[in-house]
């Protein structure tokens, strides 16, 4: 595949929306053809973007996991509202070479419609995991050949989700208008053609010269009508770096955030995606035929962390006949979620993020991950609403993430934040000046006991112990 080839989304694993779906998806070692190189790595179902599920909500849904990887490996579906628990989004279950496990969950009636992705998330380290079968098993966690969550999103094992389908929380004019997934995906290759691991000789250089790739294309070119609207779902679903996605003469109008529908339709020059982060956009064509560079801008995470070089990613092309353009939509989106600002606070609870000097060991509350235990003495409790405050005591941006549940944010570095709807990553500011980064954010636990994981979102910092879980009762 060499560079500037017609735009292509992802394949996708189903299209079709009965109550009951029933797929299957097997990871396994894999060789890709990527701008115009032929690399080995891994994949789910043999792409190098993992093929969009499609869901709806209300639908139930067995999906089996088949691993052909000589390594335990498992699923999280990032963002969904779904059970921590049992064999829905468990990130405790792990998935031994040579064996499959079926994931069952029902979708929530009231999932919010939006972009979600899914990952690997094998948890290396620790006490004990679910195995297969759904017992305590300890033989993934002891065994030398474990990859680390890195590793696994970095040689290709992640894909999008696609719930609903939020054009049609869109005004009439605009509820058919073209929709395109993008997934930003990034690899280093070392001179055998092997997609970069954590292992043997190589390591992953989050700071190193990288490729970016857009749905495992590079450069390649989107084409649209002078005038007309698309719907781009916009996705990282690399494992360590940010995008900072910005359209030559173009602005973004926002109107979903990590899967949820926006509180308020907004503009945006740029948007930025730290690991994990997805936007729901519309974007307009010009009136006239011509050009324009989706890009990354360049981006620091801050002296201790990494600097990105601005990259083109993907070239707009405007040509043909010209349609009329459609107004965009204003004020609050359907189905946007409600605001905590005015609920009771059950209980407030400090997170204060580090690391050693060299920033190869990370912590929370100084306390790196343990499976077996929470850095809360204290459960939360189903029905109530907590207000966290995430202290970065750190040289560099972490994009702290929440399992099960969204938040929303309430302030950043101490200055009130304006309610815009509810997201499950927020990069947390660096220290300054001797100050740590400050955000805080409330969350409703409203369904789902069990073990809620939480973690910074930079995968090479969750392996590194940056990660922990509260007990929901």
């Amino acid at each position: 595949m060499a560079a500037g080839l017609p735009f292509e989304d992802p394949p996708d694993l189903n299209t079709a929306t009965p109550a009951n779906l029933d797929l299957h998806l097997t990871a396994a070692p894999t060789r890709f053809d990527l701008g115009g190189k032929r690399v080995r790595g891994d994949s789910y179902d043999a792409s190098f973007v993992g093929p969009t599920m499609h869901f709806v909500p209300g639908e139930h849904v067995t999906l089996t996991l088949e691993n052909k990887l000589a390594t335990p490996t498992n699923l999280h579906f990032h963002g969904m509202h779904l059970s921590p628990s049992g064999s829905a989004d468990n990130p405790y279950i792990s998935v031994d070479p040579g064996a499959a496990f079926t994931y069952d969950f029902t979708v929530p009636d009231d999932q919010p419609q939006g972009t979600f992705w899914y990952h690997d998330h094998e948890m290396c380290g620790g006490a004990a995991t679910m195995s297969m079968s759904g017992r305590a098993s300890t033989s993934a966690m002891a065994s030398s050949s474990c990859r680390d969550v890195e590793s696994q999103i970095f040689a290709g094992l992640s894909g999008a989700i696609v719930v609903g389908d939020d054009r049609s929380l869109l005004p009439a004019p605009l509820q058919h208008v073209t929709a395109h997934t993008l997934v930003f995906k990034d690899l280093q290759v070392d001179a055998s053609g092997q997609i970069v691991q954590n292992a043997g000789n190589s390591s992953i250089d989050s700071n190193a010269p990288t490729v970016r790739l857009v749905n495992g294309q590079l450069r390649p070119v989107l084409t649209m009508r002078p005038g007309e609207t698309q719907l781009w779902r916009l996705s990282n679903a690399g494992a360590d770096i940010f995008y900072d996605l910005h359209l030559d003469g173009y602005r973004f109008t926002v109107i979903g955030e990590d899967g949820y529908p926006v509180h308020q339709v907004t503009t945006a020059g740029s948007l930025l995606l730290p690991p994990g982060k997805r936007y729901d956009v519309l974007v307009t064509g010009a009136s006239s035929p011509g050009q324009a560079w989706l890009r990354t801008l360049a981006y620091s995470n801050g002296p201790q962390g990494d600097a990105y070089p601005a990259v083109a990613l993907m070239r707009l092309k405007v040509i043909g006949v010209p349609e009329s353009s459609q107004p965009m939509p204003r004020g609050v989106m359907t189905g946007s979620q409600n605001d905590l600002t005015s609920t009771p606070i059950a209980r407030s609870r400090v997170l204060v993020l580090s690391e050693n000097r060299s920033g190869t060991v990370m912590f929370i509350n100084g306390k790196r991950f343990d499976m077996s235990r929470s850095i809360f003495s204290t459960p939360a409790l189903l029905g109530t609403v907590e207000q966290w405050t995430i202290e970065n005591d750190t040289g560099e941006v972490h994009p702290f993430h929440l399992h099960t549940e969204h938040f929303q944010v309430v302030s950043i570095n101490r200055v009130p934040q304006a309610f815009t709807g509810q997201q499950d990553i927020v990069p947390v500011p660096h220290k300054e000046n001797g100050v740590p980064g400050q955000v805080v954010i409330r969350i409703a636990f409203d369904d789902f006991p069990g073990r809620v994981m939480f973690h910074c979102h930079i995968a090479a910092h969750e392996d590194a112990g940056m990660m922990s879980f509260i007990n929901v009762e």
